[in-house]
């Protein structure tokens, strides 16, 4: 019964740490976009420009990959949560529920100084959550072809 509600439990603690990063004024980020640039042009130097397009989109718009991995993570274990209680739909039902939670997020943002609440941010909520979904489904898939 206790590892039936593991993923609950750790989807709470995952929306917890989500809000306390909202909470921040100036959150701290991880990785130098620098890097990602030096990245990007290092595959136009080797003649594979097209491999560094997401280099260069997460050197052009740090928030967003940002937004997009925080909320991937949250797809991750948003899904056995659901799975182990509700069930059905675990894929549909973690896109919704973390959208839902990412809009309240957003509206959260909207009071802390010198934060706002975006659309994009949203969109980019939303992207992490059916990228996980997508990442989840596949490695399925994969599992069962073995």
């Amino acid at each position: 019964m206790a590892k039936k509600y593991l993923f609950v439990i750790v989807s709470f603690i995952y929306a917890v740490m989500i809000f306390y990063l909202s909470s921040i004024s100036s959150p701290p980020n991880p990785v130098p976009s620098s890097l990602f640039l030096f990245l990007h042009r290092k595959m136009v130097e080797l003649g594979v420009e097209f491999l560094g397009i997401p280099f260069y989109f997460v050197y052009r718009y740090p928030d967003k990959f940002a937004h997009m991995m925080l909320y991937m993570g949250f797809g991750l274990v948003l899904n056995p949560a659901i799975r182990s209680t509700v069930g059905r739909q675990p894929e549909l039902l973690s896109i919704i529920i973390g959208a839902i939670y990412g809009a309240s997020d957003e509206y959260h943002q909207s009071f802390v100084p010198y934060r706002s609440a975006s659309t994009s941010d949203l969109m980019a909520d939303v992207a992490g959550l059916v990228l996980s979904q997508i990442l989840l489904i596949a490695v399925g898939r994969l599992r069962v072809a073995k």
